[in-house]
């Protein structure tokens, strides 16, 4: 066997041995309980928003929403739903398929949706997620094009680096689901915090709140350093939803992503 091999196959052992180290004193059951508590604990009725939510995901998956595979961003969304009155506008930076485009347009069905995402001139986007295959690009273009094609839905290609020379006005809503990496992140929260209304709500996907956290192609603790930043310098509190409970999606502490959440201060600044 080689060095390399051998490199492997001990890399492989490690975290083998880790997992097991962590798995055996690891309860989904409980990181659940802790989830519904930090949902209730930001003001949120997670009966009522798990009740909507799961209506929706029924119709449009034929199951409802499970706590240790599906993201918490889509009940926190709809528990945002139950708690406001009237239409809301709602902003989604990183359309990607539009699977959660979709499930917004049901949620908020008297809402204005706008979603955007790379345009097909834009390196970035074939180049990623394997879509440089051309027959897995059509398969996933024609799955967008189906998600976001609903009447409260538009959807707009443009790099969100210009995001403010496109979209006019204020949002209740702010989801940023973008590029997980600085620089894109950082403009992509400052622009969120900036065109959300004093009162609404910025939230992100992905947050790995670890200092030492694990940093691919596709996430990092970036945001977290730029939601920490902003929190700080304008007093806003930022809540933290771990994203998936399971152990393989939350077993690892530095593996572990969160939705993170920052309430708008009501004055503005």
């Amino acid at each position: 066997m080689t060095g390399g091999l051998v490199g492997q196959a001990l890399t492989k052992l490690r975290g083998r041995i880790t997992r097991a180290r962590y798995a055996h004193r690891y309860s989904e059951a409980e990181q659940i309980a802790a989830v519904r508590a930090s949902l209730t604990g930001a003001g949120f009725d997670c009966t009522a928003g798990q009740l909507r939510l799961d209506d929706v995901l029924v119709r449009m998956r034929g199951r409802p929403f499970d706590f240790a595979r599906d993201s918490i961003h889509w009940l926190v969304f709809a528990c945002l739903r139950e708690c406001t009155v009237g239409p809301l506008r709602i902003l989604e930076l990183g359309t990607f398929d539009g699977e959660f485009t979709a499930i917004l347009s049901r949620l908020f069905t008297d809402g204005e949706i706008i979603t955007l995402d790379l345009p097909e001139s834009d390196p970035i986007l074939r180049r990623t997620y394997r879509r440089e295959d051309d027959e897995a690009y059509r398969t996933f273009v024609s799955k967008r094009d189906a998600n976001v094609s609903a009447p409260n839905v538009c959807w707009l290609q443009i790099n969100s680096v210009f995001l403010l020379d496109h979209v006019q006005g204020t949002f209740d809503l702010v989801w940023v689901d973008a590029g997980h990496l600085y620089p894109e992140v950082a403009w992509d929260l400052a622009h969120a915090h900036h065109i959300c209304r004093p009162g609404g709500r910025v939230l992100c996907d992905d947050v790995i709140p670890d200092k030492d956290g694990q940093v691919t192609d596709y996430v990092s603790p970036d945001s977290f350093r730029v939601l920490s930043y902003l929190a700080e310098r304008t007093g806003e509190p930022l809540t933290l939803f771990l994203k998936r409970c399971s152990f393989k999606h939350a077993g690892i502490a530095r593996q572990r992503k969160f939705v993170a959440m920052l309430a708008r201060a009501a004055s503005g600044r």
